[in-house]
């Protein structure tokens, strides 16, 4: 062998080394299974087999390739599934959770395209996720079960402890761009112990037939949100949804507070409409290294503006959760909500509507992450 084929072979041996050290993928996810029962759902009590007992499976896959500068490429594709049946989530969707690719800089922020989470999400999603339970009908999306098609988003870096970020989904329809697009913005602060958000989001006529590929599918036909429909009767469906809200968390030593108010306003293509305004007061307690404690209570008050109801509901949620180790957990979770004024049934998230007034839930769960 010469000193020349020596030589290339180093070099080309150099240049598999660094271009692995520059680009990565990760394989990531969750299970979450158990068994819930409720005390009323229909006028009878049931037991259930859940899927995401506490929090939603999925697996996915992470890669960035570093482009020099401070620069790099990335992407996300992750999937949603039903661990009791092996189905994948989100309308069947391969990569229902997330899939998008983007480019990212130290010092510019993140610009992504394709199917994301918006900014009532991002920034007030997890105040609702510390809950430990889900605002009826999940009508502020803080349970994410919405997400937007077609999507183009930018991520700010992080300034004097200030981001924001900013997303707009396309409709898709040449004719009218308003059908079935969508629109977000953000901003939080976080220093220390203490951070706020606030952010607002807009769909415009979502999921609608004329513009079948627009930034809102099917994920918006779901029965789980009960407010998708007209409450006149022939059920229109919803001509916009406008989410705006605020809160965030201050941590006292083992203690983490949190505070959130949204206000959901829906225009129905029937000319009703339906605003609805959550409190949502939480608290988690880091009693031990391997134990949580969490309660929230949760208030829905709304008022339409046609058949002049106001439907309102009071939820409470307490959690204990217990860490076998850094990735596998177990939890109990009991969830008590009350119907009041004008609304006629209880309906915790996830379970269906109770004949009375009143419906309790107890869960008991496993998660898994790998």
């Amino acid at each position: 062998m010469t000193g020349t084929m020596v030589l290339g072979g180093l070099l080309a041996a150099q240049a598999a080394a660094q271009a692995q050290e520059q680009s990565s993928v990760q394989v990531y996810g969750l299970l979450s299974a158990g068994i819930g029962y409720t005390s009323d759902e229909g006028g009878h009590a049931l037991t259930h087999a859940i899927s995401g007992s506490n929090q939603n499976p999925r697996i996915g896959f992470r890669g960035q390739e570093d482009l020099g500068d401070g620069l790099k490429a990335l992407f996300v594709l992750e999937n949603g599934f039903n661990v009791m049946t092996g189905t994948s989530a989100q309308s069947g969707r391969l990569f229902g959770r997330q899939s998008y690719v983007g480019l990212s800089s130290v010092d510019k922020g993140t610009l992504t395209l394709g199917r994301q989470y918006e900014a009532v999400k991002d920034y007030l999603g997890p105040v609702v996720i510390a809950s430990n339970g889900v605002h009826i009908g999940d009508n502020d999306n803080g349970y994410n079960n919405l997400r937007v098609q077609n999507a183009i988003k930018y991520v700010s870096p992080t300034i004097r402890n200030l981001s924001f970020t900013g997303l707009y989904g396309y409709s898709e329809n040449a004719e009218n761009s308003s059908q079935n697009r969508a629109y977000s913005v953000g901003t939080g602060y976080k220093v220390d112990d203490f951070s706020w958000a606030l952010a607002y989001t807009k769909f415009d006529y979502p999921n609608n037939p004329a513009a079948p590929d627009g930034a809102l599918g099917n994920d918006y036909a779901s029965p789980l949100l009960i407010f998708n429909k007209s409450a006149l009767k022939g059920a229109a469906g919803v001509r916009s949804q406008a989410i705006a809200g605020t809160g965030g968390f201050y941590n006292v030593g083992r203690t983490k507070f949190g505070l959130l108010y949204t206000n959901v306003r829906y225009h129905y293509l029937d000319q009703s409409s339906l605003t609805l305004q959550n409190v949502d007061l939480n608290m988690n307690h880091k009693l031990t290294e391997a134990l949580n404690l969490g309660a929230s209570y949760f208030f829905t008050t709304g008022k339409y503006d046609v058949i002049n109801k106001s439907p309102k509901w009071h939820q409470v949620n307490f959690q204990a959760d217990y860490f076998l180790s850094k990735r596998t957990d177990v939890a109990v979770t009991w969830s008590y909500q009350k119907a009041a004024g004008d609304a006629t049934f209880a309906r915790v998230f996830g379970f269906g509507a109770s004949q009375g007034k009143t419906q309790s839930v107890l869960i008991v769960g496993m998660r898994h992450y790998f």
